[in-house]
């Protein structure tokens, strides 16, 4: 028995311990956060985070915001879920917050009355803050549920700001460098700008604004005003870490930097990555190379910033000097078309290159163009060619030719009298203009392609890309930008012009006015005076421009028509400018006059003082060029190195002798920017050009030849300069036949009759490189010409010849075709031996139009003759690859 009472008892015993330990097993340690069996679990509510927790919230008094979103976890860092939070604030009367979150910089309206909802009114704080003095001050919001509260975030409550003003690099900043942004802000201080923080160690003269009276010293602005964010107007010259407020440098130009605070923005500044300082570009380790047609080769382009480190990625304008024979893409492929000589440069051209805010332009160098060396380029082989001839003004019918067969085209009759003739260098179109329409004649199918009524005038120019037609209606005075790929008109400016030259890579346009040409006939007779002497500049980016050229005195055997009896200038009466040359680069244009002058690309002022600066300019010693000479149509070599011109020196509308000028033009090495200070090893100080800072305009240099254009030591009479039209060095079958660049001059002679002799051709032979010596002058004899023309002319002349009137180089330079009067004849001379082709001989028969005044219908119609041909007076040439 005892033994049975000791058993139960036992038992009684055991089964609650066992009880127990089944209990544990029940309820592992792994639902405990910290793996022991005790303390918070991991199915509960652990912390709660709430944002922004590293940059705080800006307030301005009476501001209101709804505050981040809170998130909750669990120990094990997975979402919790809950339904409502409780917000809690360190100053209630700083910052008052409602029960969904919306954060007042005061205080809310509560029992307000009158139906007016609660938490709907935000006021300023009452007092408002003063911290030392200034107008700031920071309570701390959190956010609870189930009995845990997040980290404090700072909430800045401030005087409203009024300006921001970026204190980042004091210089630029070479590609991929990094600077730390901060800035200084200001608020109304009872109408006055005081300053409220600035970045610590800021100098008192450096203050953006003054002090608050009674203040000495201001916080930096993250620790009164909170974390402003910056933003860059052009991404491509800068990017900003949103984290940290790291700017880093891309691409070269000054991008406009706005900063925000409180929910407003505002300019604060500007930054700037460096400019480049030279751009080398080379064709397989030269700057002078071959290039075989169909062959596609890369030039090798590297360039340098102004702190002397290399810049990658930079988007240029390559231009060729002779883009229908041989172009560039964007990415500097050549592709050689026909055979010929090009030089090509690469330009880093504002605004798609180095741009700058308008009021910033050449601070550090950025807004201003860079070129760089050229490369020289032959393209072997030989070509035919095609030729078109016309006579605007005199007729309405233009003609081909095709040299390879010889044999003339079908003569075609246009819907009007051409005013003008063109085509572009693409050799796709050519354009006619009149008083009517433009006419457009495709290359491509020989037929008329359009015909736009809407836009009357003469065409003045054809970009090298087809990609623009200026056309300038001088009866209602309206430029009109034509662009061919839309048969629409881009842009329309008022004006006259009597020339223009686009650069080579078709982003610029320069145009020039005489005063002249109000007293030319046919101007006279339409009633067209509105003629000034002026530039007009007309950019793909930045639209139109206008600047006064000088009054040209003309001949000095005429009385100076800029000078009035009395010595004052008079107005209206100048002779120039009627022609234009853009250098090669296209950093300038030379204008025809007396004198000669030249406007360059880098512009005089200050750095960053827009509203002060003068583009284009041409200052005597300061500015472009001035050359003493008088030239009335002037002509660049395609090596960059000559402009050419050519002047009637007797009276006007009387024959007189013909002189020739050279002027060999030097280029400053450093562009835009201003010269190396000694000692620098070619790196600009970090400070150069800063705002306010003297601009650096290019001074062009000079050496200059002038002399009278003789036959066998006989004056060369003529009434008018036609053209100067020069080539680069004759290629024949790949090789260079020459190291000489060759021009041609065409004029007007007067018809006298029973001329019993034969005019010349003028020539100029120079050497095709930088040199201030003198090129030979001289004149070719036409041998198809009355008395004795040889049988080999394929054309029968019957008259003497009175003028070379017109003339183009083949597109391989090799042949130069000639229109000439009296016999109204297209001679062909070759550019090597200096002698006419006899089989070449053309004649185009171009039928005269029939004037008003003789019962015509057609206005346009100026001929004033009364033969029944007239000689051709434009010459277009597109080529025709043979090998």
């Amino acid at each position: 028995m005892r033994r049975f009472l000791t058993l139960v008892c036992l038992l009684v015993l055991a089964v609650p311990a066992g009880i127990t330990i089944s209990g544990c097993t029940r309820n592992p340690a792994g639902n405990y956060c910290n793996g022991l069996g005790y303390g918070p679990k991991i199915n509960e509510l652990s912390y709660i985070t709430l944002g922004p927790q590293f940059t705080g919230i800006s307030l301005a008094y009476g501001q209101t915001r709804q505050s981040n979103a809170p998130s909750a976890f669990t120990c094990k860092n997975t979402a919790f879920s809950i339904t409502t939070f409780s917000y809690g604030t360190t100053n209630n009367r700083l910052v008052d917050i409602s029960p969904t979150g919306n954060m007042c910089a005061g205080t809310w309206n509560r029992n307000s009355g009158g139906g007016i909802a609660d938490f709907t009114i935000c006021s300023a704080p009452s007092p408002l803050p003063d911290n030392g003095g200034l107008p700031y001050g920071i309570a701390y919001e959190t956010a609870a549920a189930d009995g845990v509260t997040s980290n404090p975030v700072p909430v800045y409550i401030h005087a409203p700001v009024t300006s921001i003003a970026l204190v980042g690099p004091p210089q630029c900043l070479s590609q991929s460098q990094l600077a730390q942004l901060d800035s200084q802000a200001c608020y109304s201080n009872n109408g006055t700008q005081a300053l409220l923080c600035a970045p610590a160690g800021t100098a008192s003269a450096n203050y953006a604004c003054p002090l608050p009276a009674g203040v000495s010293t201001v916080p930096t602005c993250e620790n009164s005003i909170g974390t402003l964010t910056y933003t860059v107007g052009n991404a491509a010259v800068a990017t900003i870490n949103a984290e940290t407020n790291q700017i880093t440098a891309q691409l070269p130009g000054t991008t406009v930097i706005t900063a925000n605070i409180a929910g407003s923005g505002s300019t604060a500044g500007y930054f700037s990555t460096c400019p480049p300082k030279t751009i080398s570009v080379t064709l397989n380790g030269n700057t002078s190379g071959v290039v075989t047609q169909g062959v596609v080769q890369n030039l090798a382009t590297n360039v340098t910033d102004t702190q002397g480190n290399t810049i990658t990625g930079l988007t240029l304008n390559y231009q060729s000097t002779n883009p229908q024979n041989l172009s560039v893409s964007s990415a500097g492929a050549i592709t050689a078309s026909f055979p010929g000589d090009a030089s090509v440069y690469a330009i880093c051209q504002p605004s798609t290159c180095n741009p700058a805010p308008i009021n910033e332009v050449g601070v550090y160098g950025t807004g201003l163009p860079i070129s760089s060396q050229p490369v020289d380029i032959t393209v072997p082989g030989s070509a035919s060619a095609y030729v078109w001839f016309a006579a605007p003004g005199q007729s309405q019918y233009f003609v081909p030719f095709e040299l390879l067969s010889g044999t003339p085209g079908n003569t075609v009759r246009l819907p009007y009298v051409p005013n003008s003739f063109q085509m572009d260098r693409l050799g796709t179109n050519l354009y006619f203009g009149s008083e009517v329409e433009l006419m457009v004649y495709s290359a491509v199918s020989n037929s008329i392609s359009g015909q736009f009524t809407g836009i009357p005038g003469v065409v003045l120019g054809v970009s090298p890309t087809n990609s623009a037609i200026l056309v300038n209606d001088q009866k209602r005075q309206v430029f009109y930008i034509f662009t061919p790929s839309s048969s629409s008109v881009a842009a329309t400016f008022g004006g006259l012009g009597v020339s223009a030259q686009w650069t080579p890579d078709a982003q610029t346009l320069y145009v020039s006015d005489s005063a002249a040409a109000n007293t030319l006939p046919a101007n006279v007779t339409a009633g067209i005076t509105g003629h000034t002497d002026t530039l007009y500049v007309y950019n793909a980016n930045t639209g139109w421009t206008t600047y006064p050229l000088p009054c040209s005195n003309g001949p000095a055997t005429m009385q100076n028509p800029c000078t009035a009896s009395n010595g004052n200038a008079t107005a209206g009466t100048s002779n120039g400018a009627q022609s234009e040359a853009i250098m090669v680069p296209s950093v300038g244009t030379y204008f025809s006059g007396n004198p000669t002058v030249a406007h360059t690309w880098c512009p005089d002022g200050n750095a960053g003082q827009y509203a002060n600066m003068l583009f284009y300019p041409q200052i005597d010693g300061v500015a472009g060029d001035s050359v003493a000479v008088q030239t009335d149509v002037l002509a660049a070599t395609v090596d960059g190195n000559h402009i050419l011109g050519a002047a009637h020196t007797g009276i006007i509308g009387s024959s007189g002798p013909l002189s020739f000028t050279d002027i060999d033009v030097t280029v400053p090495s450093d562009n835009c920017l201003p010269p190396l200070p000694q000692g620098s090893n070619g790196i600009y100080p970090s400070d150069t050009l800063q705002l306010g800072d003297p601009l650096q305009p290019l001074l062009l240099s000079h050496t200059v030849t002038n002399e009278q254009i003789t036959n066998q030591g006989a004056p060369i009479e003529a009434t008018q300069v036609n053209q100067v039209v020069t080539s680069p060095a004759a290629v024949t079958n790949g090789t260079n036949v020459s190291s000489q660049s060759l021009t041609f001059v065409t004029y007007n002679g007067v018809d006298t009759a029973g001329t019993t002799s034969n005019a010349t051709l003028p020539y100029y032979l120079q050497s095709a490189a930088s040199t201030a010596n003198a090129g030979t002058l001289g004149s070719v004899t036409f041998s198809c010409a009355l008395p004795n023309p040889p049988s080999t002319c394929i054309q029968t002349p019957t008259a003497y010849i009175t003028a070379p009137i017109a003339g183009a180089f083949s597109a391989d330079n090799t042949l130069f075709f000639v229109s000439t009067s009296g016999d109204n004849l297209v001679h062909t001379i070759n550019t090597t031996t200096l002698q006419e082709v006899p089989t070449q001989l053309m004649a185009p028969q171009l039928p005269a139009c029939t004037p008003v005044s003789a019962g015509g219908s057609d206005s346009g119609c100026l001929y004033t003759g009364s033969a029944a041909i007239v000689p051709a007076t434009g010459i277009t040439v597109k080529p025709r690859a043979t090998n």
